[in-house]
């Protein structure tokens, strides 16, 4: 499953780190969010925005509820590589060949280990 993620990723010439920015930011979210969800550093982030931000695919805007912070939008770019890379990351998957039952058992039992990790 990495080396399929990796390959799709490497194909748009994005880092993970901005595929997983990509895929998060469906939905606005402040850098501090977003850093939580990528498990990193609010640095981190601002780096990976900044040079996302110089690509065209993501602007800060104020947020609406918290003058102090500000949220990370995709651009109508942005918007279409999230699209294009989600596309892509289902294409040729190598779960393909298991039946929708199969996948669902594989879920069932990937969560049940999660449990058991917690």
């Amino acid at each position: 499953m990495d080396a399929h993620r990796r390959s799709r990723i490497a194909e748009l010439g994005l880092t993970p780190t901005q595929a997983k920015a990509l895929e998060e930011l469906g939905e606005p979210k402040t850098a501090r969010e977003l850093a939580g969800v990528l498990c990193c550093e609010p640095p981190n982030v601002t780096y990976v925005i900044d040079k996302m931000e110089k690509q065209g695919l993501v602007v800060r805007q104020p947020h609406p509820t918290d003058r102090r912070a500000k949220q990370l939008v995709l651009t109508e770019a942005g918007r279409e590589l999230r699209l294009d890379l989600l596309r892509r990351m289902g294409k040729d998957s190598p779960l393909d060949h298991l039946t929708a039952e199969g996948r669902h058992e594989l879920r069932a039992q990937l969560l049940k280990a999660l449990d058991r990790a917690v």
